[in-house]
């Protein structure tokens, strides 16, 4: 029984960290930018980063991997970033960050049931374990009583549009895996964002999507969040995600990257004065055990 950290599962923890982080500002960065014109900004901003750092390091653009694992890269992008991150924005804008959190359970039992379907990887009975122990934690950790319920519309479309984006990430996140095992996690990363800024540039071309292209683009004191949303959520996690995933099994990944939620309660608390009460040091608890689970 091993319960020490590698390189995928530090990787994957330090992803949820830095998520947690970037969901808060990503919650205040939609309310002035829409979700289609957010996505694109992200990516762009990200890229410039990921060029920047792949000149530096010295990493080729060719040769990495062969053309199959390069069209996976690809179609990983557009699915995964191109279409799934704008329906992620919309859902978090109807939702807020804790409903949100509730539907975005999903997520391990998606990446696990195809990783299964597809990838042939194992499923030990630990792995369930966690699952049970992490998918509460979070439930019980982003979970509020609201006195004032949102519309159902708004409630019904949010949920709807969170599955669809999970569906979309997990699904991306399967395609990926045999190329990401092959492939260095930067260029890998980079070819990925732009797949999916590549799909996202001609939605936000659209006439009808101008004028909102205009005012996101045109710089202000907007961009200072966005800035910091994008280098947080985009750059730097996204980065670990891959680099999570390629190291250990898409599954155990999945399951550590769902403790973001478990952050962000902490964070909450020590940054934004929100309480912290039984319920949320007992997601912790819940959250921890299953962390350690998944990695036996």
């Amino acid at each position: 029984m091993n319960l020490s950290l590698g390189l995928g599962e530090l990787s994957s923890l330090l992803c949820a960290l830095l998520w947690a982080v970037a969901i808060i500002l990503f919650r205040k960065s939609g309310s002035v930018v829409p979700p289609l014109m957010l996505n694109l900004w992200k990516n762009l901003f990200a890229l410039v980063l990921f060029v920047a750092t792949m000149a530096i390091l010295r990493i080729p653009w060719t040769g990495q991997t062969n053309d199959a694992d390069f069209w996976r890269l690809v179609l990983s992008g557009a699915i995964g970033i191109g279409i799934s991150d704008t329906m992620f924005f919309a859902s978090l804008n109807r939702l807020g960050a804790s409903r949100f959190a509730v539907v975005d359970c999903l997520y391990a039992p998606l990446v696990a049931l195809g990783s299964i379907a597809l990838l042939d990887e194992p499923f030990k009975i630990t792995l369930i374990l966690a699952l049970l122990l992490v998918v509460p934690a979070i439930v019980l950790g982003s979970w509020e009583p609201r006195r004032h319920p949102i519309e159902r519309s708004q409630l019904v479309w949010g949920i709807g549009l969170g599955v669809a984006a999970l569906l979309l990430a997990a699904l991306g996140i399967v395609i990926a895996k045999p190329a990401l095992d092959r492939a260095d996690p930067w260029w890998a990363t980079t070819v990925r964002l732009l797949a999916g800024t590549a799909l996202v540039i001609p939605q936000a071309l659209w006439p009808s999507q101008r004028a909102a292209l205009r005012r996101t683009f045109t710089p202000g004191r907007h961009w200072r969040l966005l800035a910091a949303s994008a280098f947080t959520g985009t750059y730097l996690a996204m980065f670990f995600w891959i680099l999570g995933v390629k190291h250990t099994y898409a599954t155990v990944a999945s399951v550590l990257n769902q403790l973001s939620v478990i952050f962000m309660v902490l964070l909450a608390a020590a940054f934004l004065g929100e309480p912290l009460r039984w319920r949320r040091v007992l997601a912790i608890g819940l959250g921890a055990a299953g962390a350690m689970l998944a990695m036996m």
